[in-house]
This record gives structure tokens, C-alpha cells and sequence, in this order.
């Protein structure tokens, strides 16, 4: 009677493919997106930021087109409340957004209508807390990309998209942001999205944000330092204090 070997055969083929599983599981540890986020908010303290909290940012920018440091101040409400004074060597400008629409109020007295195809869903992005990442979880879906390598620390990345995104793709590019979450200290340490031109909803550009110096403040972990780049332009934002709980500042459109 001929004999097989068709069982040690077998069983090497599972054994290797349970290791090939294994493996491919232990490179990519991350790809649990919504997990990702939910510790973000956690290791962020963004419980203690709710929809009515304001929160107040005193610092200084400087922009690649100037040689100057310009005094900033920016208040918010919740998510959907936002004001900044920007002193600029011409004049302060007053940039006020107040549930979607917004405005900026120069110096002389003149008001400039944002393009609400921008104003309608974007948030604050200088407190991390109040971006995408904050949204209650049946608001956004997160959906892994990839991990990389950060010097000696790894970052997950993560697309972030409204639930109630519309159907239009173009509209629905300009609501996703793409975050980069370090996972040693689950803080955001980038974020990317789409920004429109005031005059042409698909005319967009690319916006990248990179947050770096964090520090604790009344237990909200905070950036003190961010550089948006979009195109030739480079803004660099050094806060200097944070006031949780701040006075209500003014949110009226002109």
C-alpha cells in the first residue's frame, strides 16, 4: 500500500499562513482607525472641551510674505464659534465665524464675506480637540491608511470624512481631512485638507498643518507651535497662552 505525506504537507501550509497572518498583523497594529481617534481624544483631554466651552489662544505669526511677527488673539465656542485679531503692519483684521458663516472685519470698517463652501463645515484648527478628531463618533468616518515611521516614534494616518457628506465627490474632498496621529503620545502631529478658492468652489489647494511642542494646559494638551503651508505661503503660529473657560468674546456678523 503507497503511502502520502500529504498531512505534514498540510499542516506546513497552515502553519505558514497563520504566519504570514501574524506577521502581516504585527505591521500594521494600528489599522483599527476609530480606536486611533478615540485614543487621540483621550490622550488629548478632548472630553474637557464641549460644545459650549471657549477657549482663548494669545500668540504671535509670522508669514513667509512679511519680516514681521504679528500679534494674534483667537477665541472660540465650541466648534462652530471662532474669532481671531490680527494686527498686521496695515491694519487689524478681524476674522469671525459664527455656525458656518463668516466674515472678515477690517480696520476701516469694511466686511468681507467668506465663501460659505469653505465656512459651512470647517472647524478651528488650532486646538486640535476642535477639529475632526473631536466629532462625536456617529459624525465621522475614520478610515485607516497606513502607518510611518517618525524618527524614532510611528504616526498613523487616518482619513476623517462627515457622515452627512453630500453626494457630489468634489464637495465631499473639500470636507475630508487626513490626520497623522503619533502613537507614542497619541497627539496629532499633522493634518491635511482641501481649501477652496473664495471665488471658485473647485478651484481647491492642499493645506498641510504640523503641530509640534505641545503642552498641557488645565488638562487639554495644546500645540504652542504650528506651520500651515499651502502653496508658496508658509504661516508660523506661536501661541504663548491658553485660557480654558475664557469670557465669551463676540461672535456677530456685521
Amino acid at each position: 500500500m503507497k503511502t502520502t505525506r500529504s498531512g505534514p504537507v498540510i499542516a506546513a501550509i497552515k502553519a505558514l499562513i497563520f504566519m504570514t497572518y501574524v506577521y502581516a498583523s504585527a505591521q500594521t497594529p494600528g489599522s483599527d482607525a476609530s480606536g486611533i481617534i478615540r485614543r487621540a481624544n483621550v490622550s488629548m483631554g478632548c472630553d474637557l472641551v464641549g460644545r459650549q466651552a471657549s477657549i482663548r489662544v494669545e500668540g504671535v505669526l509670522s508669514a513667509s510674505s512679511l519680516s514681521v511677527l504679528m500679534p494674534i488673539k483667537i477665541n472660540t465656542q465650541g466648534s462652530d464659534h471662532y474669532r481671531s485679531e490680527l494686527d498686521t503692519p496695515k491694519e487689524r483684521k478681524t476674522t469671525v465665524i459664527n455656525g458656518g458663516r463668516g466674515q472678515i472685519q477690517h480696520g476701516d470698517g469694511q466686511v468681507t464675506a467668506l465663501a460659505e463652501h469653505n465656512t459651512s463645515h470647517q472647524h478651528p484648527l488650532h486646538i486640535p480637540c476642535l477639529t475632526n478628531i473631536g466629532l462625536p463618533p456617529d459624525q465621522v468616518d475614520a478610515v485607516f491608511l497606513r502607518t510611518e515611521r517618525a524618527g524614532s516614534d510611528f504616526v498613523d494616518v487616518v482619513n476623517l470624512e462627515l457622515s452627512g457628506r453630500p453626494k457630489d465627490k468634489q464637495a465631499a474632498e473639500r470636507m475630508k481631512t487626513t490626520v497623522w496621529i503619533s502613537r507614542s503620545a497619541g497627539y496629532l502631529v499633522k493634518l491635511q485638507y482641501l481649501n477652496a478658492s473664495e471665488q471658485d468652489a473647485n478651484d481647491t489647494q492642499l493645506v498641510e498643518i504640523e503641530y509640534s511642542d505641545y503642552r498641557v494646559t488645565d488638562g487639554l494638551a495644546v500645540p504652542f507651535h504650528q506651520v500651515t503651508r499651502s502653496g508658496h505661503l508658509t504661516l508660523d503660529l506661536r501661541i504663548n497662552s491658553v485660557q480654558l473657560n475664557a469670557p465669551i468674546a463676540d461672535f456677530n456678523l456685521r
